[in-house]
């Protein structure tokens, strides 16, 4: 259960869906699944960079809809090529992600109460931007971005893949990545041994904020919608739910790319078999809060039979 929970608790959600829930076994159902779950998925391996430091994100869902918005703003208001919108969406993403960075490091302010106020303050800002209003009707050049199929899967998908590739090399592979994993365990030993630990968490929030904002502009495209509350709250809490249901521990230290992933297809086919069964929107949201729960309990209990 230690090494190998989150693929236990998978594999006991699918085979629960193949017995007992009626048109869940087919291919399109399982590509529902997965093209459902692709934008959480690489928000979601942005959380699991910050998770990894000990942190928290807690402004995802309302950057999300902030960046949704510009996205749109850029690309339909101001009719601006796609791809500079695209480029100028992922830098404000990045500039929110590197001012959590700042306040929690080198201000020394814990990431919840950051991240927290952050979230506030982003979604103010985009209220005030946007006068409420939602900008529709995107061009197909914009909702080509999302919506493109290949060999089967969207583009949504196959992007999701290219994040998690890259994600895996940098956590797993590269030089930066073991830093991560030395600062989550310990950040004084981290300090002492030569490792700019300042630089090391600072650059997750910077992650972070580009993952949730690739996210933004996958999400307009696919729904044809840029209105600021496209993400919120409950995105987030899905995407620190299905890190922390894929391994990452809320306490620093231990997060792996494809057992976020594996985290999101859990969530996100819960969420499936809870719809096929017409289940109520607010026994998902309580589920949902039971798995996190469990998740921590999990992590507390484990923690202590190592020590």
């Amino acid at each position: 259960m230690k090494s190998y929970g989150n693929v236990i608790i998978f594999v006991a959600v699918w085979l629960y869906g193949m017995l007992f829930v009626e048109n869940f076994i087919g291919v399109d159902n399982g590509v529902n699944i997965i093209t459902q779950g692709s934008i959480a998925a690489i928000c979601c391996l942005g959380m699991t960079f910050v998770l990894m430091t000990g942190g928290i994100d807690l402004s995802v869902g309302y950057l999300v809809g902030f960046c949704a918005y510009i996205f749109g703003f850029c690309s339909v208001t101001k009719g601006m090529p796609v791809l500079t919108a695209i480029l100028l969406t992922l830098l404000v993403g990045a500039l929110f992600g590197l001012l959590n960075g700042i306040l929690v490091q080198l201000l020394h302010i814990p990431a919840f109460i950051v991240t927290l106020g952050t979230g506030y303050i982003i979604y103010g800002i985009a209220q005030i931007f946007s006068n409420g209003s939602a900008i529709t009707n995107l061009p197909e050049s914009v909702l080509a971005v999302g919506r493109v199929q290949i060999l089967g899967l969207s583009s949504t998908v196959w992007i999701m893949l290219l994040v998690a590739l890259v994600c895996f090399f940098i956590l797993h592979k590269s030089t930066y990545g073991r830093a991560l994993t030395s600062v989550g365990l310990n950040a004084a030993a981290s300090r002492l041994s030569g490792i700019n630990a300042a630089f090391t968490t600072v650059a997750v929030y910077v992650i972070c904020g580009l993952c949730s904002a690739l996210g933004a502009v996958l999400m307009a495209a696919r729904v044809n919608n840029c209105v600021c509350t496209m993400g919120g709250t409950d995105f987030t809490f899905t995407v620190i739910t299905a890190a922390v249901l894929g391994g990452a521990s809320l306490f620093g230290g231990i997060g792996s790319v494809w057992g976020s992933l594996l985290g999101v297809m859990t969530i996100f086919t819960i969420q499936n078999i809870l719809g096929l069964m017409s289940v109520n929107y607010y026994m998902y949201t309580a589920v949902q809060s039971i798995i996190i729960l469990a998740a921590i309990i999990f992590e507390n209990v484990k923690n202590r039979v190592i020590q």
